[in-house]
């Protein structure tokens, strides 16, 4: 999905909408909306319509808020849910400071790109001035191009830095224990010396981390 072939904006396109974009490319989902405390969308992408979004955007804030107003406090220590409908999926996942990215998936979908997530999040803290959210992984993934081995399409031969392929060497396979269903991942050591994780989702979408 791209920019171009979403349906027409109510609001100018913006960095945050760019972040947002990327977040529904790398993830799969529909629509994606950052929206704050209040109930308000305070930007989104994807391939629904502005005014679908921001509803799914301000029903289930509103939902995180009544979770977080429960008189049981293990509802109250909610900051994710996911929901599969009728006609498809939805997840809530709060940030900081109260705002809370809202996922619209496809029918049945109900899993999220961790990975994705915690990009997406760093690059809107870094435009925002958001407060930095827990992260209980230290790997700081990014999404990369890789070219895979000719052989075998699920192997990396090369990353895609600074404006070109750039080889890798593969030197393990990540544990299954540490990947999720359909993901295969790998110690890789860079041109340069360098070490660090690559991770193939199920989607195809790769990612780069710091081994730790």
């Amino acid at each position: 999905m791209s920019i171009d072939s979403a349906p027409a904006r109510d609001q100018a396109a913006s960095r945050i909408s760019a972040i947002l974009m990327r977040l529904c490319e790398s993830s799969g989902a529909l629509a994606v909306a950052l929206v704050d405390g209040e109930g308000e969308t305070v930007d989104y992408a994807g391939g629904l319509p502005p005014f679908d979004t921001r509803v799914a955007a301000a029903e289930w804030r509103l939902v995180l808020t009544i979770l977080d107003e429960s008189r049981l406090e293990s509802l109250r220590s909610t900051h994710e849910m996911r929901i599969r409908a009728r006609g498809r999926s939805f997840a809530a996942v709060g940030l900081s400071d109260g705002y809370v990215l809202v996922f619209a998936l496809p029918r049945h979908c109900f899993s999220l790109s961790y990975r994705a997530l915690d990009e997406a999040a760093r690059e809107l803290e870094g435009e925002t001035g958001l407060s930095p959210r827990f992260r209980p992984d230290p790997s700081q993934w990014v999404g990369v191009e890789v070219r895979p081995s000719a052989d075998n399409q699920h192997r990396p031969e090369a990353v895609w830095h600074e404006g070109g392929w750039r080889a890798v060497t593969v030197v393990g396979k990540l544990h299954p224990k540490d990947l999720r269903r359909g993901e295969v991942g790998y110690f890789a050591r860079l041109w340069n010396g360098d070490d660090l994780l690559l991770v193939r989702e199920p989607l195809g979408r790769w990612f780069a981390g710091r081994p730790h």
